[in-house]
């Protein structure tokens, strides 16, 4: 059985939310009830929710902390103020406000609402299904292949062991592609999970350089860690973490010269914010695309005829970055290259 969209009604009136609660069921949303904004404030990790609805008739509510959790925690979200449209006038959000006089019936709106929710998620679904159906023949034909560049079936002349080794590397991009369109899906519908735990940061930095050690292997690259011993555990997702290193680390391994050496360094940043840096000399990132180089699909155009994709790696780390708390940046470095910086919260035992 396919998840319920869910609807959080938010009001001190009993009345108010039965009201509407009895609404958006009929709608079939699930209803979380919160009595008051405080209320809301105090319990807010229990209250996820694709439509808030809030009882302002006294015109009092403190809208920022609830637009701030929806930016952190699902920006699809929509919120919808009753009884006054002061939130209105707040700039620089994507959300529906409205106080529902006689232009639309609420109980038509509502209607409409989970027709529209159902169909996004619908969509959704048949993305990830036709992902992961690309995914197992792509993956059974990199299969086949690797059984004829171990001479399973005979020995191959040297065009051929070269064709092969090239649809080997082809395959092995186009599933990190899919991999990294799925991650985008899950993040974007609001699924994008965070398992925190506490963890050294060299255990993430040394478990994600065992993934990659041979791209700076081929290339003669060495890397260097300057790492604070002081530094308290970072408290994240471990697995996550490495997502980002294997992501930085790898880009500058890409495109650094051969014989280079790429920094990785770790510090802290505030008292609860652990900085970690990757400094590399690979040419640098011409300055009107670094507001850029984040957005999704964004991709350098004085490397595209080298390096083809998607450019979703530093999108998703962002994601990650962001899931945590945390921001991330590039700059422009002075050895010729560029710095990539983020920021993860670490552990406080007191």
């Amino acid at each position: 059985m396919k998840a319920k969209n869910t609807a959080l009604i938010i009001s001190e009136s009993r009345d108010f939310l039965n009201q509407y609660a009895r609404v958006f069921k009929e709608n079939n949303f699930e209803i979380v009830k919160s009595r008051g904004l405080a209320d809301w404030n105090d319990k807010r990790h229990l209250f996820k929710f694709d439509v808030c609805l809030l009882d302002n008739s006294k015109e009092n509510i403190d809208f920022k902390p609830l637009l701030d959790y929806v930016n952190r925690y699902n920006p699809k979200a929509i919120i919808i103020s009753m009884g006054s449209d002061n939130i209105a006038k707040l700039e620089g959000t994507n959300y529906l406000y409205s106080g529902f006089g006689n232009s639309i019936h609420f109980e038509s709106f509502v209607g409409n609402l989970g027709e529209f929710f159902k169909r996004s998620k619908a969509r959704t679904d048949l993305a990830a299904m036709l992902i992961h159906d690309v995914r197992s023949p792509l993956t059974s034909m990199l299969s086949y292949t690797e059984l004829l560049l171990n001479k399973t079936f005979g020995e191959l002349n040297d065009g051929q062991r070269n064709f092969l080794e090239k649809i080997m590397i082809l395959g092995d991009q186009t599933l990190d592609m899919l991999e990294d369109i799925n991650q985008v899906y899950r993040s974007e519908q609001y699924t994008f999970s965070i398992d925190k735990e506490v963890f050294p940061v060299t255990k993430a930095i040394d478990q994600a350089l065992l993934n990659i050690w041979i791209r700076a292997d081929q290339k003669n690259i060495k890397i260097r860690k300057e790492i604070d011993e002081s530094m308290p555990q970072i408290y994240g997702d471990f697995f996550q973490v490495q997502r980002i290193l294997i992501n930085l680390v790898g880009n500058a391994i890409k495109y650094c010269e051969e014989n280079s050496t790429v920094l990785i360094r770790a510090n802290m940043r505030t008292e609860r914010m652990a900085e970690l840096a990757v400094e590399d000399n690979g040419g640098g990132i011409p300055e009107d695309d670094l507001e850029n180089i984040f957005k999704k699909s964004f991709r350098l155009q004085q490397h595209e005829e080298n390096y083809k994709g998607h450019g979703l790696g530093l999108y998703i780390s962002k994601l990650i970055v962001k899931a945590h708390g945390g921001g991330i940046k590039a700059e422009n470095n002075d050895i010729g290259g560029v710095t990539f910086s983020f920021t993860l919260p670490v552990y406080n035992s007191r």
